[in-house]
């Protein structure tokens, strides 16, 4: 009779190149806090991140129990592991729960008929369906029996197959209506040892989503109602985080799907600045703020002094394309409404779009982005639609209607070589044709794609300011410059060569399936081009680390002569201050990532005082911010900066995709030269 489970909770991470995911396990210690608080004694509960500890414990001591986190980065591994386990111990039950995970019955029948390791699938919310299937192992009695007990039996909110071979399942999603029934795995200490100066901390103050995106796996009614930790809770957890954190850790992750929108949110904020204030931490806070409710989000992440950027996830501004995938619900006006108040409060802010939504077109997508970047967005982000397990948008009869080609590709830096040979990667399948966008579509709005993370930055702030203001189009400037670049004789080195090898690797780095793609890297020599950096890295990442570290005197050559050609064309009488913009962008974007960036600072004569001109809130012109006389403005580095740098390059590595990962992390305030302007 089993009246004792040994129960291994696991949320797993690559780390052949760093490490892929690099967050706290707080998903699977809210489970662990669950169990722990509804069995006491009679269960041990483990977690784990890394493989190698997963490994060793297998070994040494397999569990009863192996329960493993399911997302795309981390499925191939959660076989593995599975496959060690069922060696070692072959009665030992293996669960996963997550949202890689299909909704419709015939979906999720081939998606476990392709994954026969998997005894059971706790579908959504994980903890009370974790609770469930424990409940009943200890009712069948003993181990070995559990299985054969199984296909027979539905188990509430766990999906498996039965005796005939069909699924069995409960479809009612269970979600608790007071998620403080869940301990908190900070305040009870289960993270602790997640704290390694590693993992950085996630954090979770609510659940589900009222909106219905068909691009998204939490776009279903399964988890429309949103749920809420207590006030009291998040301050708790924000404040021991804060206390633990290693001081080379400095950001934080928010894990709720659109932070800022509820009224307690401004309380929660409130305590970050509190925390902060005394701390110094966290610097920054990456999060998805809500899509509605924007005054409130304004309000709330003032309070934050830079460390949250407001999120405007458009995905498009196609109202076709919005009906099309259910967000026509979502007040795109409230953005362009807000743009004043925006400004006003100086707050930093980002906006998503996707390439091949149903019914966009280049042109359509590209007027999106002409829109969006002449508000003088901070970040515009261009993502390649993905689809993924629980989104509508996966189903056959979405892929149908719209016509959709798709291709895998490896996702960026996860995969792993054991020590037998055995490789997993892990793939995403991406859209890169519809019935309205073809191919070559998909790879030219990729090269714009790169070209907006190159230019659309703090660094050339005061170019594209001066476009603005001065009624000229952002996106020609983007556009002038790929073409003036494509125009370029072959080059191996430099810019030229450069795009010419992301244009090339945009086309190589899809293939026809998983299959055709795992037989291709579990050959040595292939698996080291993934190590080494020649396949599998997230291209518009890598690329614009390598263009930073490499050519961004080149793009700042290839970006003023366009915009001088515009201005020539348009505006002639205003080249001269362009020329001034010109010198003080390329001192902000010196030498960002050399040894000596710290020492070298360049020096420039202004006319104008530049970094005021661009912070006004009443965006008046450049010359009413012209010095009596010429200064000289030095431009450089603070030690901050630079260590924020450092640590994360040590975290990443120093290579073009750990620049490329810390690019993604990094506080963008952390990179940009400032200058120093001396006395007239």
């Amino acid at each position: 009779m089993t009246k004792h489970l040994s129960i291994f909770l696991g949320d797993l991470t690559h780390e052949t190149i760093g490490i892929a995911t690099e967050l706290i396990p707080l998903n699977i210690g809210y489970v662990a806090a669950y169990l722990k608080a509804q069995f006491k004694d009679r269960v041990d509960v483990r977690l784990f991140k890394y493989v190698p500890d997963l490994e060793q414990a297998i070994d040494a001591e397999p569990p009863d129990l192996l329960a493993l986190s399911n997302y795309p980065w981390n499925d191939g591994l959660g076989t593995a592991m599975f496959e060690r386990l069922h060696k070692r111990r072959p009665e030992a039950l293996r669960i996963k729960g997550g949202p890689n995970f299909p909704h419709g019955v015939g979906d999720q029948e081939v998606y476990l008929s392709q994954r026969r390791l998997i005894d059971s699938y706790m579908h959504l919310d994980g903890e009370v369906p974790t609770k469930n299937f424990v409940d009943f192992v200890f009712s069948v009695g003993e181990l070995a029996d559990v299985r054969s007990a199984m296909l027979d039996q539905t188990i509430k909110g766990c999906v498996h197959f039965g005796g005939d071979g069909g699924l069995l399942s409960d479809p009612e999603p269970i979600r608790l209506k007071d998620l403080d029934e869940i301990p908190s795995p900070y305040l009870t200490g289960l993270l602790d040892p997640f704290f390694d100066g590693k993992l950085t901390p996630i954090m979770q103050t609510n659940r589900g989503c009222p909106f219905k995106c068909t691009f998204c796996s939490d776009g279903t009614d399964l988890v429309n109602k949103v749920t809420q930790f207590s006030l009291d809770r998040v301050k708790a957890e924000i404040n021991y985080i804060a206390e633990r954190v290693p001081k080379n850790v400095t950001s934080l992750f928010m894990s709720d799907l659109n932070f800022g929108m509820l009224k307690r949110d401004g309380e929660i904020c409130e305590e970050f600045a509190r925390v902060r204030s005394k701390y110094g931490y966290p610097s920054d806070i990456n999060q998805s703020t809500g899509k509605n409710s924007k005054d409130r989000i304004i309000r709330n992440v003032e309070t934050l002094s830079g460390a949250i950027m407001l999120s405007m996830a458009v995905q498009s501004l196609t109202p076709e394309v919005l009906k099309n995938i259910k967000r026509d619900n979502i007040k795109i006006s409230d953005y362009l409404e807000l743009a004043p108040s925006i400004r006003e409060a100086n707050l930093p802010v980002f906006t998503e779009i996707i390439l091949g939504l149903p019914g966009e077109t280049k042109e359509t997508h590209i007027e999106s982005l002409r829109v969006l970047l002449n508000m003088g967005i901070d970040f515009v982000t261009p993502y390649s639609l993905l689809l993924v397990n629980g989104s509508e948008m996966a189903t056959p009869a979405e892929r149908s209607k719209w016509g959709f080609v798709t291709k895998f590709r490896v996702i960026p830096l996860d995969f792993t070589r054991f020590d037998d040979g055995q490789t997993v990667v892990e793939t995403e399948e991406v859209v890169i044709e519809t019935n309205t966008m073809s191919f070559s579509d998909y790879v030219e709005c990729r090269k714009i794609a790169l070209m907006i993370t190159l230019i659309n930055n703090r660094g050339f702030k005061a170019l594209l300011f001066f476009m603005i203001q001065n009624g000229l189009m952002v996106t020609d400037l983007l556009i002038g410059v790929v073409a003036k670049m494509d125009a370029l004789a072959p080059s191996e080195n430099g810019a030229k060569g450069l795009l010419q090898d992301f244009e090339r690797e945009t086309v190589d780095e899809l293939w026809d399936s998983p299959e055709e793609l795992n037989a291709f890297f579990a050959r040595e020599e292939n698996f080291q081009g993934l190590v080494e950096g020649r396949y599998g890295a997230n291209l518009i990442n890598t690329y614009r680390a390598r263009f930073f570290a490499h050519c961004m005197e080149e793009i700042a050559d290839h970006a003023f002569d366009v915009a001088r050609e515009m201005f020539g064309e348009q505006k002639s009488e205003l080249l001269p201050m362009l020329n001034q913009i010109e010198n003080y962008c390329r001192a902000r974007t010196f030498d960002l990532f050399g040894e000596n960036r710290l020492d070298e600072c360049p020096e420039v004569t202004v006319d104008y005082d530049i970094s005021s001109w661009v912070a006004d809130k009443k965006q008046r012109p450049i010359d009413a911010f012209a010095f009596a006389a010429p200064r000289t403005a030095r431009f450089k580095l603070t030690s901050e900066q630079y260590s924020l740098v450092e640590d994360g390059l040590n975290r990443y590595g120093h290579s073009d995709i750990g620049r490329g990962k810390l690019l993604t992390r990094l506080n963008p305030d952390a990179l940009w030269r400032e200058p120093n302007v001396g006395a007239a």
